[in-house]
């Protein structure tokens, strides 16, 4: 009797392990899109994190209306990102689509759950 019961509390830690797994799996979105996507994004989600991460001064010759912007050379940068709210929707984009490439990475890798990537950047959204 008392095999089978560790048996069973075996299985059923081996069952939700794998769920929990397979359900962290399915909830994290890290990816590019295109300026289309990513546009009926920013219109349709609600609470959405839209992030800019040029240099302050690229941020001030214009911007996408709504971004914040968290420089993507600057030493702080993780631990500013760090500062956002992981479940909430998030919008990244560059100039032209290096930085936040890269970025994208480490939104990915610090657990957010929904990161979108404009292709191309602000010079795309910009044309």
């Amino acid at each position: 009797m008392q095999k089978r019961l560790y048996a069973l509390v075996g299985l059923l830690w081996l069952f939700s392990s794998f769920n929990l797994a397979t359900a962290q799996q399915k909830t994290q979105v890290c990816k590019r899109v295109t300026k289309t996507e990513f546009n009926e994004k920013l219109n349709s989600l609600k609470d959405v994190q839209l992030v800019d991460v040029r240099t302050p001064g690229e941020f001030s010759r214009g911007t996408i209306q709504g971004a914040v912007n968290i420089d993507y050379s600057n030493p702080e940068f993780v631990n500013n990102i760090k500062k956002l709210d992981k479940t909430k929707p998030t919008l990244i984009f560059c100039q032209a689509g290096g930085r936040s490439a890269a970025a994208l990475k480490k939104f990915e890798a610090l657990g957010f759950e929904f990161v979108l990537e404009l292709e191309g950047g602000y010079g795309n959204w910009a044309r």
